[in-house]
């Protein structure tokens, strides 16, 4: 249809300047009778434009075979492509198939696998626990989240070949018995729904940590159960949640398996110009009474109150470049308020002096951290110094690697010291890591002192 209608624009244009040359000629014939002029001139210009116009034929027809030629080419690659895709199809129809319920508009698959090897030296200054222990742990995180954005529905859904443990995922080899088979539990499992284009988003289920911030408030590996309402804009960002800590269990107290829970709130602020950023976040986390009750494991004599956990915390980080590296400071504190004299988490767990004359919880209610990392090319270095008294943030929620050469388990309070980390970036996804922990006791039991160092080598690949 297309070169017929095009054939007969290029006819209707011959025909057109025939008339033309006519109409020219008529005109002429008409002067040069009427005036009794030469007709020499006159024929002279009619044959220039008999020219004129069989040239302009002559382009015309050129034009109308290069139309009719693209079209056939057009044509070609068309078959072309139906035959290609006619033959993808046959040969995929005897491939297994992923079907997305109709609920699910979209599907992203994603994960980690972490192999490291870990020595511990736990040196006593006494000499009577001189401890060294060597392991191999892996982590292994396989995870999915599907999409709605019709209904605004996020569903998120993921394992982990690690410990059933709250604040940590590592899983150690052969710890049991020989070669033994790893376990499988539950890293995260959630749904987030999104309220429009306001910023205003609730999540609801065991959840990756919604709080920024560092190690001293929250280890990097846990998953908080319960429910977060979150708002964010360009520049400001909230959040507010309730969650639950311990349930179906007795308590120290007695036969009560009341419901052990958590409430928070933060909010901040992320700024970046060109190469310069900074963040900046307030938070305040409030355990209730029966959160003790689920934590007391020992009998303390001389202290007979609970353990109140009222936390404050503060972080922030800048981060910049000068030249080709890129450097990020970070700080962060935190603050007990609820710390009681009648109760020690300290004396409990942080090996601190039992004896209240000796100890004092409204005295080692604080934790603070500085540090520095710098990247340059495929390179990232890290120092940090980290301060956490053992009466400052709850034991079962701090980072589980710091202090544990000290303290002889994954618990971070009453500690203090160095932490040092060098990582090389092999490939995109694939990266050799090392990190070394010096770590103290702030105030140490029966006037002795203990000192740890941690020595972690990893390979990581994520995908």
């Amino acid at each position: 249809m297309v070169t017929t209608k095009r054939r007969g624009c290029l006819s209707g244009l011959a025909r057109s300047s025939y008339m033309k040359l006519l109409l020219v000629l008529f005109l002429c014939g008409a002067v040069a009778s009427s005036y009794g002029q030469d007709n020499t001139a006159i024929l002279q210009q009619i044959e220039a434009m008999k020219q004129q116009i069989q040239m302009q034929q002559e382009q015309l027809n050129l034009l109308q075979k290069k139309l009719e030629q693209q079209q056939t080419e057009t044509a070609s690659v068309q078959q072309e492509i139906k035959a290609v895709a006619e033959k993808a199809s046959a040969a995929d129809s005897d491939l297994p198939r992923v079907i997305l319920g109709k609920g699910i508009d979209g599907l992203t698959i994603k994960g980690d696998m972490r192999l490291r090897y870990e020595h511990i030296n736990h040196d006593p200054e006494d000499g009577k626990d001189l401890r060294y222990k060597s392991r191999f742990r892996h982590r292994i995180r396989l995870g999915g989240v599907w999409t709605n954005p019709t209904e605004s529905w996020e569903i998120g859904l993921g394992l982990e070949a690690g410990s059933s443990s709250g604040t940590s995922a590592n899983d150690s080899w052969n710890s049991s018995s020989v070669w033994e088979s790893g376990d499988l539990f539950l890293d995260y499992a959630y749904a987030k729904h999104t309220f429009g284009d306001s910023g205003l988003s609730l999540t609801v289920g065991q959840q990756k940590n919604p709080w920024t911030c560092g190690m001293i408030n929250f280890d990097g590996d846990l998953r908080p159960t319960g429910a977060t309402l979150a708002w964010a804009d360009d520049f400001i960002f909230a959040n507010i949640g309730a969650y639950n800590i311990r349930s179906d269990a007795s308590s120290f107290a007695g036969n009560s398996q009341d419901l052990a829970n958590m409430y928070g709130g933060q909010i901040g602020m992320k700024w970046k110009e060109d190469d310069l950023s900074a963040v900046l976040a307030l938070g305040f986390f409030a355990y209730d009474d029966n959160t003790s009750e689920y934590n007391r494991f020992s009998n303390q004599d001389t202290r007979t109150g609970e353990a109140d956990y009222k936390i404050g915390m503060a972080y922030g980080e800048l981060s910049g470049k000068v030249g080709d590296i890129g450097l990020k400071g970070f700080a962060e504190l935190a603050m007990n308020f609820g710390a009681d004299d009648d109760y020690s988490q300290g004396a409990e767990y942080g090996r601190a002096p039992v004896d209240p004359a000796d100890y004092s919880p409204e005295s080692n209610d604080m934790a603070w951290m500085l540090g520095l990392e710098a990247k340059f090319d495929r390179f990232k270095a890290k120092y940090a110094y980290a301060r956490i008294e053992g009466d400052s943030v709850p034991w079962f929620v701090s980072d589980s690697d710091f202090g544990s050469a000290t303290l002889r388990s994954s618990r971070s309070v009453n500690v203090k010291g160095h932490i040092f980390g060098l990582t090389y970036s092999v490939s995109k996804n694939f990266s050799i890591g090392g990190s070394l922990m010096l770590t103290d006791l702030i105030k140490a039991e029966d006037g002795g002192n203990a000192s740890g160092r941690l020595y972690q080598l990893d390979m990581s690949y994520k995908f």
